[in-house]
């Protein structure tokens, strides 16, 4: 079971309190109308299963192929709205803002009573079904403040997370330091995605070990001072020293290029296995 804590209480302000508890109200609203049709994935995620602090600015889920677009939108609309109003957003409007084959992002926007902008955005992709051997059920509970029941939710187990992040953070379309910073904990608490990266082409494996610290390193301090610690707890932003973020740059590289070698021996394992196999079959 995850417990989220009160952003508020933790020192964030009412602005990022109320997108969170926004975006508590519609996974829970989606959680109770498509099950486990849906799967949460990302920093959502990471909050509410694994039990990160750090907040997310968007909410992402993997969806299973009975799901109709049609049927996605309309429910993305009419939850998005009907989760606002107990956050305390006012006039909440709604925007397609992706409409694909296989992907659909929503975005919210609506202001607080003293005026503040509040947006974020909702995207569900249908590229794959999930596996199910990579999925969990997890009982999240929300805040006391935010006076919802706790509520069941299908999500990723944390080496499928980990084995996510591991494709985002080395992604040359994409530099983002929530990737190491959620790496990082995931690797604290004993992720093992060897199994999972198994299944990647030996080629794209080799490529992640070799470039993993190079790319991690230019996810600079700086730019996890502009983009990851706004949304970690004021009270544990000054851990995150420069110091810090080397040291944990440095660990999540090691731990990648750890996974990735296991990955490739298991592939030699596995081809040997098949190879063994056909010689038997042909003597």
């Amino acid at each position: 079971m995850a417990a989220l804590y009160t952003p508020t209480e933790k020192g964030f302000d009412a602005r990022l309190e109320a997108i969170d508890r926004c975006q508590v109200g519609l996974l829970r609203e989606l959680a109770g109308d498509l099950g486990s049709r849906l799967t949460l994935k990302g920093g959502m995620a990471m909050r509410a299963s694994f039990g990160s602090l750090r907040l997310t600015k968007d909410i992402d889920f993997d969806r299973d192929e009975s799901i109709q677009q049609a049927t996605l939108k309309k429910n993305l609309e009419r939850l998005l709205v009907r989760a606002a109003g107990p956050a305390g957003i006012r006039d909440p409007k709604v925007e397609i803002t992706k409409d694909t084959n296989t992907t659909v992002r929503a975005r919210l926007q609506g202001a607080l009573p003293d005026g503040t902008d509040v947006r974020f955005d909702v995207e569900v992709s249908g590229r794959r079904a999930p596996d199910k051997a990579n999925v969990r059920a997890e009982i999240v509970t929300p805040p006391a403040r935010y006076s919802m029941a706790p509520f069941p939710v299908q999500t990723y187990t944390n080496d499928a997370l980990a084995a996510m992040k591991i494709a985002a953070a080395l992604s040359e379309q994409r530099n983002a330091p929530r990737d190491l910073y959620d790496l990082r904990d995931l690797a604290r608490a004993n992720a093992d995605p060897t199994l999972i990266l198994s299944r990647q082409r030996s080629e794209l494996i080799g490529t992640w070990a070799n470039n993993a610290l190079g790319k991690l390193e230019m996810l600079s301090y700086g730019l996890a001072q502009q983009e990851l610690l706004p949304y970690l707890p004021p009270g544990d932003r000054g851990e995150l020293t420069e110091d810090a973020w080397v040291d944990a740059t440095l660990a999540v590289a090691e731990s990648i290029q750890t996974w990735c070698a296991g990955a490739l021996r298991l592939q030699e394992v596995q081809d040997a296995a098949q190879q063994h196999q056909v010689r038997e079959q042909r003597s």
